[in-house]
């Protein structure tokens, strides 16, 4: 269920509404998000779809995603990691408004302004490193899937890092090498914050069937 924000300001004092109103995540703040995370999701598809074709002896092959339904997909969920992530924040910035409150009853517009100031670089410091791991490894876990779903799911995969404290993924590690084709059905990743990501081992082709791949076109 997502963090509601609203519920936390509909109780706050017109000083702090104003407060939370200056500061917070808006439609054009969610449209820049939008815009990233596409980006970097279309740098690691198509980064993710190279490394694969190189694993398999292509060397020369280059992942290029073409217009289509797959970048319909990545636009997607970009959008909607970036209204997850404008909602948490507002939610996040409301706790921290009242928070001050509570410290310093007697705080005005410029008291919270400059606490939260300090809080702000605090929040991102945590919050940006798990957004780009899951940005990243969701974007390479759908390549993968799209790249042996269309070539051939030939060769085997090993879950890594090879520590974790998700029984899901201490299972998957249990397992060791497993066949490509049960991997990409079993596609990381399986919790927020999850690290784990399938390094794969696909068997070679002849170079004269490298040109045959697809590669996103």
């Amino acid at each position: 269920m997502p963090l509601d924000w609203h519920t936390l300001v509909a109780g706050m004092s017109d000083v702090m509404k104003l407060v939370h109103l200056a500061s917070r995540m808006d439609t054009v703040d969610e449209e820049e998000w939008r815009s990233t995370f596409l980006r970097e999701r279309r740098r690691a598809y198509e980064d993710e779809l190279t490394i694969q074709a190189r694993r398999m002896g292509c060397n020369s092959r280059r992942g290029r995603l073409a217009e289509g339904p797959i970048l319909s997909a990545l636009n997607d969920a970009s959008r909607t990691d970036a209204q997850s992530i404008v909602n948490t924040f507002n939610y996040y910035l409301a706790a921290a408004i009242i928070r001050i409150r509570d410290e310093v009853p007697t705080a005005n517009r410029y008291v919270y302004a400059r606490r939260l100031a300090a809080w702000a670089p605090t929040y991102w410091s945590w919050k940006q490193p798990q957004i780009d791991q899951m940005t990243d490894g969701t974007a390479r876990a759908k390549a993968q899937q799209d790249f042996y779903d269309r070539n051939g799911h030939f060769g085997s995969a090993r879950l890594l890092p090879t520590t974790a404290v998700c029984p899901v993924c201490q299972g998957w590690i249990a397992r060791g090498i497993v066949p490509l084709r049960v991997a990409q059905q079993y596609p990381p990743p399986y919790h927020p914050n999850c690290p784990h990501y399938w390094s794969t081992r696909p068997d070679k082709i002849a170079k004269e069937d490298c040109q045959d791949l697809w590669m996103g076109e």
